[in-house]
């Protein structure tokens, strides 16, 4: 219970282009998590009136701005938060990881099936026009509008995003439904991972259990492009990395690299970690990032003693 009460609100930032299950999926995660749920559309609704006064990019970013000062205030109240908006510009992602005290992990939603969504598209389009008007009147109503709008875009959207915590799901895999997306973002996306030395990962060790979050660092010795699996090294242990949920990263063969995610336990203790974070570390002194490591437990273990004491 004290690390539940310990744990900082969550923003979870949806991210995703028009009609790619945003909102159906932002809907069932904030359902799970028992958090309000703010929509960046319902807030440029309310502006029909002012675009006779105003230009639309100027109301878009209004809205925007109106969405960050309610998060924020959820934030200070103890609350975590889903936000649904298209999250197109690192600037928006910028406003978000500004908020003080507040863990943001973001949720992308992206359809492979480009049939699929465009009929998803195309239907929502057309029972918006049937409604005279109303609410969604600034959506793309056609895949040649959303095909437009996301030639504006100029490849903005694919961003670096730091640290940030992500997960990629594909909401047109037919496997893959609202819950099954709330559940992974409720077991996985919240957790930071426990930091551990690749040599701790042995079948005796307490860290060495199925499902658990770990953040593991080494030397990329492989790759499988088809796989998409990496295996990382440190000294004489390797592990293997699932990494086809990561999106904007780039491997080097002997790179350092960092990953978060959940150990995949197989048969005869074959382990690979199935990561939902991963970047870059060169540069990183892996004998000092390990004394450090060690130090912090040490200290932390003596916290812990004079608390019981």
């Amino acid at each position: 219970m004290a690390d539940e009460q310990s744990a900082p609100p969550v923003v979870v930032a949806m991210k995703g282009h028009p009609g790619s299950g945003k909102s159906t999926a932002a809907r069932a995660i904030a359902a799970a998590l028992r958090c309000p749920l703010l929509d960046k559309d319902d807030v440029r609704d309310c502006t029909l009136a002012l675009e006779a006064v105003a230009a639309s990019g100027v109301l878009n970013e209004l809205s925007y701005a109106v969405l960050w000062c309610v998060a924020e205030k959820q934030v200070q109240l103890g609350l975590s938060v889903v936000i649904d908006s298209p999250l197109s510009r690192r600037v928006h992602l910028d406003a978000l990881t500004r908020i003080p005290g507040a863990l943001v992990v973001i949720m992308e939603c992206h359809p492979s099936d480009k049939e699929e969504w465009r009929r998803r598209l195309e239907k929502r389009g057309a029972a918006d026009s049937n409604g005279g008007g109303g609410d969604g009147w600034h959506k793309p109503k056609t895949w040649a509008e959303l095909e437009r709008l996301v030639e504006g875009y100029q490849g903005c959207t694919d961003y670096e995003i730091g640290d940030v915590p992500r997960i990629v799901v594909d909401t047109t895999d037919p496997t893959v439904d609202a819950e099954a997306i709330a559940a992974k973002m409720a077991s996985a996306g919240l957790k930071p991972g426990v930091p551990v030395i690749l040599r701790e990962l042995e079948p005796s060790s307490e860290m060495f259990k199925q499902g658990a979050s770990l953040r593991v660092t080494g030397i990329l010795q492989a790759y499988d492009v088809d796989s998409a699996t990496a295996v990382i090294q440190d000294g004489s242990v390797s592990l293997k990395v699932d990494t086809q949920n990561l999106r904007g990263i780039s491997f080097r063969m002997n790179s350092a690299y960092q990953f978060i995610g959940e150990l995949l336990i197989h048969a005869d203790n074959d382990a690979i970690l199935q990561a939902r974070i991963g970047r870059n570390v060169d540069g990183l002194d892996l004998n000092l990032y390990q004394q450090s490591l060690l130090i912090r437990r040490q200290h932390e273990a003596k916290l812990r003693n004079s608390r019981r004491a």
